[in-house]
């Protein structure tokens, strides 16, 4: 797996040289627009040459912008940029000639990053906006409903899935006869758990509190309509629409709590102090019994029909007469409450509330941005084609085999092989193909029963296989965004193994260099100790006494104490606290101090005198001296490889030039 490196801009507006590799190679678009700012004439006018390669004024602000800068840029800075751009354009150039457009790890690296960038521009071009839009006109509503549930696991059989929807069927026909009401059919047909039944009234409701399936099927409805069978994880429903209404604007309150119910006799009292001028942020702190919102004047946030209180308490708060300053005690299912009105709602303009739906809906639990998420909609809105007749054939052929592998059951299936099985964006599945997913995914697995979930993963599958083609035909300019990152992984590997990769070293290079250099490569004095650290002070006690009587640091955990110990002799750890090891006596312990949140203590061992470092211990840092100097050897060489050239003055007089115009 390649490594990657962060980009930044410095302050003036140009990539510093260690930070320049990914972040000129991830540029959004490559020498194809021309930037609004620019006429034609002066975007085409050439800057430099690397190589056969022309370099234009476009290519060049294309460069600067891909940091991330938004404001236009000087002449200076363009210029003070236009080499570091040569440069990339040289290292690419290079990676080309050296074939490391079709080394496999890139390549390999490239398309996982290509399937997972499909992934997220299918949600963020598409599907969010239209998911937004429909959550929007939804939250505007809020419904009223009951339903009808009979449970059936989400792993349930055909069989079983079969006999729960004539059963549900059942149910809705006898509604539409008249023969039952919704609240009938609920006590007869709806599953029953802890003794409750599944189905019955629901609360008034909006948008985002139910589950997708269920929500999807209630806004669909007409008021005084029953829906179709509609399945969830929870089983199959009957909803009936009763009533819709225009959205009540949440409300945000504060509360006085008390959780003993019964106890009316003392919120009683409180009101009475409330109506004889006790403040109420004195009463919050003295009586509230709900904690967590008393340092904040009781108040419990927003309140609406989209919460997920008891519908009993929205009701309460809903209801609350805005021209008090605040209720009697009313009781719910929590307890008693003496409620603070404070405000309702509202949105100053509707890019504020498209602001707020926006946070709303990425919380809802009916948007995802799981990969599943985004194929089951392809699935419904790009029209996949599936030969349910063969997939029937198929499965009554595959269920007459009995404790077989799946490997061996080709000649069961070869009478079919070609025939389609699913058409996506004319992409075709054959059987044949099907089967070698199976091969691949369950070869050890045994016929007993056809898998319900295997042509729906395959479908998936199969999807997912033609991703990025797909979404290039759909997105043209999605090409843009993979094909930089392509570039971002050559130019980053060729950097890498040219420069940055100590395995390419010449270590005689850095030997010599450790040689001439007697004095610069030292250890000052270093000290070698033990840090004991603990969660609490009498741990640290415990392990202080267990070291005064002979014990070693290193036994103390074997010893069962519950502490930390950390040792060390290089000398890498500077600043608060370490400074302290150098007023210490050796073999003494430190006084207690605070390190990383715990109570800690040192036990200096012995001090070590300042030596010359061997070549091993000095190779990083030396290799860390060295690599600046590799890289501009190895700059040098590609500027005389490509004869690069560089046109800086034509940069003033083109800027100068749009600016007249």
């Amino acid at each position: 797996m390649l490594k990657k490196t962060t980009t930044m801009f410095t302050q003036r507006g140009y990539y510093t040289p260690l930070l320049l590799v990914l972040a000129l190679s991830m540029m959004t678009i490559y020498c194809t627009s021309t930037p609004k700012m620019l006429n034609n004439n002066l975007s085409n006018t050439v800057v430099g040459t690397v190589g056969p390669e022309v370099i234009y004024f476009e290519d060049l602000m294309q460069g600067f912008r891909s940091g991330g800068v938004n404001q236009e840029p000087t002449a200076e800075e363009l210029k003070e940029f236009l080499p570091i751009y040569l440069n990339y354009r040289a290292k690419l150039l290079s990676a080309k000639e050296a074939g490391y457009f079709e080394n496999k790890s890139i390549l390999d690296e490239y398309a996982l990053y290509a399937k997972q960038a499909a992934y997220a521009y299918w949600l963020d071009r598409e599907i969010k906006p239209m998911v937004f839009e429909q959550f929007k006109s939804r939250y505007n509503e809020e419904l009223k409903s009951s339903h009808v549930l009979i449970s059936l696991p989400e792993s349930a059989l055909p069989a079983d899935t079969l006999a729960t929807y004539n059963k549900i069927m059942e149910a809705r026909d006898l509604f539409l006869s008249g023969e039952k009401t919704i609240a009938e059919l609920n006590e007869e047909y709806s599953s029953s758990r802890n003794g409750q039944l599944m189905g019955g009234d629901l609360p008034w409701f909006s948008v985002g509190v139910t589950v997708g399936a269920f929500e999807d099927a209630l806004y669909t409805l007409d008021e005084g309509e029953l829906s179709m069978p509609v399945r969830t994880q929870f089983g199959y429903h009957l909803i009936y629409l009763e009533e819709r209404r225009k959205r009540t604007p949440a409300r945000n309150v504060s509360h006085i709590f008390i959780s003993r119910q019964g106890d009316l006799g003392k919120m009683d009292d409180i009101y009475e102090q409330l109506e004889q001028g006790t403040p109420w942020m004195n009463l919050v702190v003295e009586f509230s019994e709900d904690r967590a919102s008393a340092s904040n004047e009781g108040n419990i946030g927003w309140v609406s029909y989209s919460s997920r209180y008891d519908q009993a308490f929205i009701d309460s708060v809903m209801n609350l007469d805005s021209t008090l300053p605040y209720s009697k005690p009313i009781e719910s299912i929590y307890g008693i409450h003496i409620f603070r009105f404070d405000s309702v709602q509202t949105f100053k303009n509707e890019e504020a509330k498209d602001e707020f739906l926006n946070q709303e809906l990425d919380n809802s639990t009916n948007f995802e941005r799981s990969n599943e998420y985004v194929l089951n909609w392809l699935i419904e809105h790009y029209n996949l084609s599936i030969n349910t007749d063969l997939i029937i054939e198929l499965t009554n052929t595959l269920s007459t085999l009995d404790s077989i592998p799946i490997i061996e059951v080709y000649d069961a299936v070869h009478t079919f092989t070609q025939d389609t099985l699913l058409i996506y964006q004319d992409n075709i599945a054959t059987v044949t193909d099907f089967y070698d997913y199976l091969v691949h995914k369950y070869s050890d697995s045994m016929l007993n029963q056809v898998q319900p979930s295997w042509f729906s993963d395959y479908r998936e599958y199969f999807i997912d296989s033609q991703l990025v083609n797909f979404t290039l035909s759909v997105f043209p300019e999605f090409s843009e965004q993979t094909d930089s990152y392509h570039r971002g992984l050559v130019v980053y590997q060729i950097n890498e193994d040219s420069v940055w990769s100590s395995i390419t070293v010449d270590s005689t290079l850095l030997i010599d260099r450790f040689l001439s250099n007697d004095t610069d490569y030292q250890f000052e004095t270093r000290y070698y100790y033990h840090l004991v650290s603990a969660r609490y002070d009498s741990t640290l006690k415990k392990a202080e006494e267990f070291i005064i009587q002979g014990g070693h640091p290193d036994s103390l955990r074997a010893n069962d104490y519950p502490v930390a110990v950390m040792s060390d002799s290089t000398g890498i750890f500077q600043g608060e606290p370490f400074t302290r090891l150098a007023e210490m006596e050796t073999g003494k312990i430190s006084e207690y101090f605070t390190y990383n949140s715990r109570k800690a203590f040192f036990i200096l061992n012995d001090v070590l005198p300042a030596r010359k470092m061997t070549f091993d211990e000095a190779f990083n840092r030396l290799l860390s001296e060295y690599q600046p100097i590799r890289e501009q050897n190895w700059l040098q060489r590609l500027r005389d490889r490509y004869q690069i050239q560089a046109f800086p003055e034509i940069i003033n007089d083109k800027l100068e030039s749009s600016e007249m115009n």
